[in-house]
């Protein structure tokens, strides 16, 4: 099996080869890590912007955008390790960025359901408070324990976290009202979950 992942080249994930993809013209042109950290979170937010606009077409745009705005997660670190610009403060600035992008993403989200039914706002700031803590908490295992300590188990080039992307499809199949309501229930899970892998890593690593 292991030697099939290989063939395939799943261990590496999706979104860190395309992320790898992006990363070229920065490197090319030496932008600074932390200045594509910035871009990218202009592009989450304006993801979460289009979003809330209630306009259909914004909306299929923003999903797009997350996606791309989500990527920088791994381009900013890409383009840090190769320009020999690693820094704790771009460490710090990565967590804040990737965190305003998810934020971005369920508020806009819920700013659009609340305009077309009730709850769209409460169901977004309930996932985005949700995520918020499940990625701090992550944050801080990892700045504690290493990278070890978060990593996650990846299934033919897909990780736990990579189920967000799936806003696109749900985006363009209108589905975006079950999306919300079924993150509003999910993300306490989550935290639930994240808290209690917390825990026990802090005292078994």
């Amino acid at each position: 099996m292991n030697n099939f992942l290989k063939k395939f080249n799943f261990e590496i994930p999706w979104d860190q080869k395309i992320a790898f993809i992006i990363s070229k013209p920065f490197i090319f042109f030496k932008i600074h890590p932390n200045i594509v950290t910035i871009f990218g979170v202009l592009i989450g937010v304006l993801s979460g912007f289009l979003f809330s606009t209630n306009i259909e077409i914004n909306a299929k745009i923003a999903s797009i955008l997350f996606f791309i705005a989500a990527t920088f997660d791994h381009v900013d670190g890409l383009v840090a390790r190769k320009l020999n610009k690693t820094s704790t403060i771009g460490h710090y600035l990565d967590h804040i960025g990737v965190c305003v992008t998810y934020i971005s993403m369920f508020i806009g989200l819920g700013i659009l359901i609340e305009k077309n039914s009730f709850n769209g706002l409460k169901y977004g700031i309930t996932s985005a408070i949700c995520i918020f803590l499940i990625m701090t908490i992550r944050f801080y295992l990892e700045r504690k324990k290493g990278g070890i300590a978060i990593k996650q188990n990846n299934f033919l080039g897909f990780e736990q976290e990579d189920i967000l992307y799936l806003i696109i499809p749900i985006t363009f199949l209108n589905k975006i009202n079950d999306f919300l309501y079924f993150a509003f229930i999910g993300t306490p899970v989550f935290l639930i979950i994240t808290i209690i892998i917390f825990f026990y890593k802090m005292k078994k690593l």
